[in-house]
């Protein structure tokens, strides 16, 4: 099928630039999150059939006719003036059951303008965009596969960029409701336009991820290995090093093993305490390694939220540590247009 050969191509072109990490790609706003359940678990894989059209967004997989007509606000107010966010609408589709489309954003906000001996000449803005359709294309008995092609632009002052990637994910229920299991494949594409006549790698990544509902308790439990098409994740701090005081060599601190089988590791717990209102919370180890200060680690990768439905909404926030200088706030609300139908 002509669709299949594309998601190959797709594939195998970023699986050549595997080696590429970080701040190396562009197009990095795409790794943000934007759902506050997502983000108060620690970005795992919330593998759950529920009426979430965020969850959609995330594992395309998770398609299902309990979307349909939902809507959701995400908002962020992150660090020095930048917001970010996202709007998704679940559509009804006899073919798909339910096709999501949405509108991921980033907005860096104005800047000062000055020429070369740094007089004020004016501001400019910078944002980026990524708008996207998610869809369940196969499903049989416990397995379930979807899909999302995303079209991304950015622009930075007189400079812009256009996209187009695709996101694959395969879903099993392992145990009948309670344990499901996910691969996700993330972000498979290229440029269609450059900032300056230079293409640049992709954000890729895989992810697999595992989450179970106990049968006997109001508890369900995420584990998400991230990156797992690249063993070490560690960055090196080239002046991050020490002498040896036998050869007088420098030596460059390198990370143990340990830390590089943590930095893979998302985890995630919600108590669900009735219909009405969750607690939640996660742990995100390679953000703790990566934005922590030495001597002030403060709760860096820690997050933790809640979400209560209050009538015809569900609303849900998220606290978030990225760094030692304070946390991030993000705000969820979730509802239906079919609640407002007059009867």
């Amino acid at each position: 099928m002509k669709w299949i050969r594309i998601f190959f191509f797709l594939f195998t072109y970023n699986v050549s630039l595997v080696a590429q990490t970080g701040g190396n790609n562009t197009f990095e706003f795409l790794n943000l999150t934007s759902s506050a359940r997502v983000l108060a678990l620690g970005d795992v894989l919330v593998n759950a059939l529920d009426d979430d059209v965020n969850l959609a967004q995330q594992l395309p997989s998770l398609n299902h006719a309990g979307m349909n007509h939902q809507f959701s606000v995400n908002f962020t107010n992150y660090y020095a003036g930048i917001r970010f966010g996202s709007l998704v609408y679940g559509m009804p589709s006899e073919k798909f059951e339910n096709v999501s489309f949405g509108l991921q954003y980033l907005n860096y906000g104005a800047f000062d303008r000055t020429d070369t001996y740094g007089n004020l000449t004016g501001t400019f803005s910078a944002g980026e965009y990524a708008f996207y359709a998610s869809a369940l294309i196969y499903k049989k008995s416990r397995f379930r596969f979807g899909s999302t092609i995303k079209g991304v632009y950015s622009n930075l002052e007189s400079y812009n960029s256009f996209g187009l990637l695709a996101d694959l994910s395969a879903t099993y229920e392992v145990r009948k409701e309670l344990v499901f299991a996910s691969l996700l494949i993330k972000n498979m594409g290229f440029q269609l336009k450059t900032y300056a006549h230079e293409s640049e790698p992709m954000p890729f990544e895989i992810l697999l991820g595992v989450s179970s509902k106990l049968k006997h308790a109001p508890f369900r439990w995420s584990v998400t290995w991230s990156h797992i098409e690249k063993w070490d994740l560690s960055y090196i701090n080239p002046e991050a090093s020490s002498v040896d005081l036998m050869t007088n060599e420098e030596v460059q601190v390198a990370s143990s093993t340990r830390d590089k089988i943590l930095s893979h590791l998302h985890v995630g717990g919600a108590f669900l305490l009735g219909k009405n209102f969750n607690l939640r919370a996660g742990y995100n180890f390679r953000r703790r390694q990566e934005l922590s200060l030495e001597l002030f680690k403060h709760n860096v990768g820690l997050s933790w939220g809640f979400g209560v439905k209050v009538r015809k909404f569900q609303l849900n926030y998220a606290r978030a540590f990225y760094h030692a200088a304070g946390p991030m706030h993000t705000f969820s609300v979730i509802s239906n247009t079919a609640n407002f139908k007059r009867k």
